[in-house]
């Protein structure tokens, strides 16, 4: 039994480590009037952007502007966005060795009129009062810690059956940037950041890490080692997003364009034990269907004990279903085939796409 039992028992404390927890904003306190410029850039969004615009709109905390950057979209990102009230900036040709969104968000940022900025993506929204709990968070930590960055990890809103095949890149994108481990810093999410301009600035914006896919990882460091305190907290309850309406292919090409930088980057600690937590489930899962009748019964109990690890990790991530926990081998299949693709493409010299574009 004990072969069986102590890999489970490793596991079990290697995923903990990943996620300790994952704290969401508190409800909205009183708060300075800030003058935050929202910045949003946008390739092909003409269909995600009404819900973002229209839950800005609805908030009772009226931003400074809201500033959407086209990013040489081909369909009805600007008229959509001009139409629910947004400022629209086409920033000029994107220089080589830029990524379409570090050159969208920097032009964003110099063109923006208020005194901090909070940088969302296209396929993020707010929920009823989130904004306002946002804001009312940042500026109580601000009267505290003046260079104070905040960074939420949207709750991933899935409709579709194949989405749910997402959880272990959601699992592991929360431990590598979230700081929701007790042994690893906060590093930040590419879906929001809130800032000050002085800030952003001191730390050299997007200008700092033009050509990077994962720009918030890199970016941490540098906003580190200006003096900023970087805080991470869950959008359970504020800020949602769903990032694959577009189906499965959507999915694998998202996740794969930057598989390997976001693993290298996550940092040595957090790289090993994920190997190490992986390890374990397959381990389980080949013992499983290997044990005979005397050890099955405790093998089982071993999955059973890895799959409600899973559930209770994911609850504050996104509506996965117990199903998915239950029948994790599957989604985890998809992770390792998807990771091993990728580094098979790049160590041939291939390269991914997103939006129609080489990253």
């Amino acid at each position: 039994m004990m072969p069986a039992v102590l890999p489970g028992v490793l596991g079990v404390a290697a995923g903990l480590l990943l996620i300790w927890r994952i704290p969401t904003c508190p409800p909205e306190g009183p708060c300075r009037t800030e003058s935050v410029s929202i910045i949003i850039p946008a390739r092909d969004e003409e269909e995600n952007l009404p819900r973002l615009l229209r839950s800005i709109g609805g908030s009772r905390i009226r931003p400074a502007e809201v500033l959407v950057v086209d990013d040489g979209s081909t369909d009805g990102t600007a008229v959509v966005a001009r139409s629910l009230g947004a400022r629209v900036l086409v920033p000029g040709e994107r220089p080589a060795g830029w990524t379409g969104k570090s050159w969208a968000c920097y032009q964003g940022a110099q063109s923006a009129r208020g005194e901090a900025f909070l940088f969302l993506d296209a396929d993020t929204w707010f929920l009823p009062g989130g904004l306002e709990r946002l804001i009312s968070f940042w500026s109580k930590e601000q009267e505290q810690v003046r260079h104070l960055v905040l960074s939420v990890l949207p709750y991933h809103a899935m409709e579709g059956a194949y989405e749910q095949f997402s959880i272990f890149f959601h699992i592991l994108m929360a431990a590598g940037a979230g700081g929701f481990t007790p042994i690893a810093p906060a590093r930040l999410f590419g879906q929001s950041l809130l800032l000050s301009r002085d800030v952003y600035f001191a730390a050299g914006g997007h200008a700092a890490v033009p050509g990077v896919v994962l720009e918030n990882l890199r970016w941490a460091d540098r906003l580190g080692a200006c003096g900023a305190k970087l805080v991470c907290l869950g959008g359970e309850g504020t800020l949602q997003m769903r990032m694959f309406p577009e189906g499965f292919q959507q999915m694998t090409e998202s996740w794969g364009k930057a598989l390997l930088q976001g693993a290298v980057d996550s940092g040595g600690v957090v790289l090993g034990l994920a190997v190490g937590w992986i390890s374990v489930l397959w381990s389980t899962v080949l013992l499983l269907a290997n044990s005979g009748n005397d050890s099955r019964v405790s093998v089982a109990l071993v999955y059973v004990a890895l799959s409600l690890q899973i559930a209770w990790m994911t609850h504050r991530l996104g509506n996965y279903r117990v199903w998915a926990c239950l029948l994790y081998p599957l989604p985890l299949f998809y992770f390792c085939f998807l990771f091993g693709r990728t580094a098979l493409r790049r160590a041939l010299g291939g390269k991914a796409t997103w939006r129609g574009r080489e990253v």
